[in-house]
């Protein structure tokens, strides 16, 4: 089975689609299917897709990926106490939501905490408060500790980890990263340049004008 070199964090090469999305890239690892695979035929590219999660909401609700199957996703790695660069991302989602707003539920905002020791779902709907965020389609995020750095490096190909020397004890990527319908990165960027955030919008309005078609 043909399989590519693990993707960088800040590349952004990838097979792309023909149509109609040809513009952006399928981010990670991807095989080939010598034979009929569930969902696939011989020959087709398999795609890195996001592995599954189950974590409790700010509402302490039970959250799974095929709760959020079939919207697109914009996806960040933090925690509450962050006295960094946790406070601006969380600004510039802001922006980025309010930019998109005209798609409504078709968009869903991730936060993943990456201190679920502290960050229990009440802290989380406090930070909502203190942010001002009351948004439905902007979801935050509690579990495991070590799955949620795992799922971070290895689903959504973000730093995530306890690091002692880091300030608030955790270190993290300052990346946004774009998830499409069918559980595929599209795209990975610096959630602190306003550069990137512009094209972050630009790429999530064609996935979501694709899907209303």
């Amino acid at each position: 089975m043909f399989s590519l070199f693990f993707f960088s964090l800040f590349l952004i090469f990838g097979c792309r689609e023909k149509e109609p999305t040809e513009t952006l890239p399928f981010i990670g690892k991807h095989d080939i299917a010598l034979g009929d695979e569930p969902g696939y035929k011989a020959g087709d590219t398999i795609f890195h897709t996001i592995p599954d999660f189950s974590y409790l909401n700010q509402d302490s609700i039970l959250i799974s990926r095929a709760d959020l199957k079939g919207k697109v996703w914009i996806t960040k790695f933090f925690f509450a106490k962050c006295p960094t660069i946790c406070p601006p991302m969380t600004g510039a989602m802001k922006s980025v939501h309010s930019k998109l707003a005209e798609f409504g539920d078709d968009i869903l905002f991730l936060s993943f905490t990456i201190d679920p020791k502290n960050d229990t779902p009440a802290a989380l709907r406090n930070y909502r408060d203190v942010h001002g965020i009351t948004a439905d389609n902007w979801i935050f995020l509690t579990g495991e500790q070590a799955a949620t750095h795992q799922l971070g490096v290895e689903g959504f190909y973000v730093n995530a980890f306890e690091d002692e020397d880091a300030p608030g004890g955790f270190a993290h990527s300052q990346n946004f990263v774009l998830v499409d319908q069918n559980l595929h990165i599209r795209g990975v960027y610096d959630g602190l340049n306003e550069q990137q955030l512009e094209q972050l919008i630009v790429e999530t309005q064609k996935l979501l004008k694709h899907a209303s078609r």
